[in-house]
């Protein structure tokens, strides 16, 4: 019978650590140094991707101020531009949202039956038949822009891409 060498509680415990840390075979060490290469780089990815997605969520908010001011026009089929600036405005969460609109008159198809929206006529309050459009169809439109009246800043520097975007949303409707 050979006689067992004594092992102290110090080397057992520092054999299990590496056992832990290396593995048996000495590879799951690996794992560990590819996380700490990757992880800097998926943290940088999300950050860009919620700084998109976020350019994209206030974009989306300026149109739907836009359309929600267009709309207001297309329900009560009169051009009030004070009234259309309101609902524009209550239409978003921006605190400052600059709201413009105009009301013109254009044909409704082209010579073909194309639908078509170009002015015909200077904007009036009541638009009629005029020369200008080929099959005598005059509606009266009314366009609404909205722009906030700061421009959309990214966190974080893209580099080559610039950081600074202005946001516009833009609505044309037939009221009449």
């Amino acid at each position: 019978m050979s006689r067992q060498t004594p092992v102290s509680n110090r080397t057992v415990v520092r054999q299990a650590i590496r056992r832990f840390l290396v593995g048996e075979d000495g590879t799951e060490g690996a794992a560990l140094v590819e996380f700490t290469i990757f992880a800097p780089l998926l943290v940088v990815m999300s950050i860009y991707t919620m700084d998109f997605g976020l350019y994209f969520f206030n974009n989306l908010e300026i149109q739907n101020a836009a359309q929600a001011g267009a709309q207001w026009a297309i329900a009560n089929r009169v051009y009030n531009s004070s009234d259309i600036a309101t609902a524009a405005k209550n239409a978003t969460n921006f605190t400052a949202v600059t709201v413009t609109s105009s009301q013109f008159c254009g044909c409704s198809e082209d010579s073909s039956g194309n639908p078509v929206v170009t002015p015909a006529t200077p904007a009036t309050q009541t638009c009629t038949a005029s020369s200008t459009c080929t099959n005598g169809l005059v509606g009266t439109y009314v366009t609404v822009s909205a722009t906030p009246t700061t421009a959309y800043q990214s966190f974080v520097p893209y580099g080559l891409v610039p950081s600074t975007y202005n946001l516009t949303g833009t609505s044309t409707v037939r009221i009449q």
